[in-house]
């Protein structure tokens, strides 16, 4: 063993393996937090707070979430933390009321270490808005091919407008 390796011992098996190669592991993990971090609404991450602030284990759904009921915004806010991979549940493999959220150990060790704002990076500090409230510029019917105010590309392959097209068509006074 060299000095760049580190002996693990796993409880029942041992594992040899280089700084770099845990660092891959754990960016690995970093990322693929990151990758979910933008679907995670302001509940969830609020919900993640107060998880977080417990040793795992600890709570249980109805604790977290008292009028939780599975198919609920609640429920689903449990599954989009567990695909974040920060919580799982403890014991059996699926959320109830009674359910003790675990938080995953490499979850526990970012969020001790490194912190919120580090493991959602370029999330805002409150998550991602929900779609309550996005503001949609839309007018009413806009997909409708009949109306006269439908906005119609050339053809199925033209490009894409950008923000400023889309502002510009709503600056314009002309009627059509």
């Amino acid at each position: 063993m060299t000095m760049s390796d580190v002996h693990i011992n796993l409880d029942t098996t041992t594992i040899d393996c280089t700084a770099g190669e845990i660092a891959g592991v754990f960016a690995g993990l970093l990322r693929e937090m990151r990758a979910a971090a933008p679907f995670l609404q302001d509940d969830d991450r609020i919900a993640l707070r107060q998880i977080m602030e417990h040793e795992p284990g600890t709570l249980t759904v109805a604790e977290v979430f008292p009028g939780f009921t599975r198919g609920s915004r609640s429920h689903y806010s449990l599954r989009r933390l567990r695909t974040a991979q920060f919580i799982r549940p403890a014991g059996r493999d699926m959320w109830d009321r009674e359910s003790r959220i675990d938080i995953k150990p490499f979850a526990r060790l970012a969020w001790t270490r490194l912190g919120e704002a580090v493991i959602f990076g370029d999330a805002s500090e409150t998550g991602s808005e929900s779609a309550a409230d996005e503001i949609d510029l839309s007018l009413p019917e806009v997909n409708d091919p009949v109306k006269p105010d439908t906005i119609r590309t050339k053809k199925a392959g033209a490009a894409a407008w950008e923000e400023n097209d889309v502002l510009d068509y709503l600056k314009d006074e002309t009627k059509g």
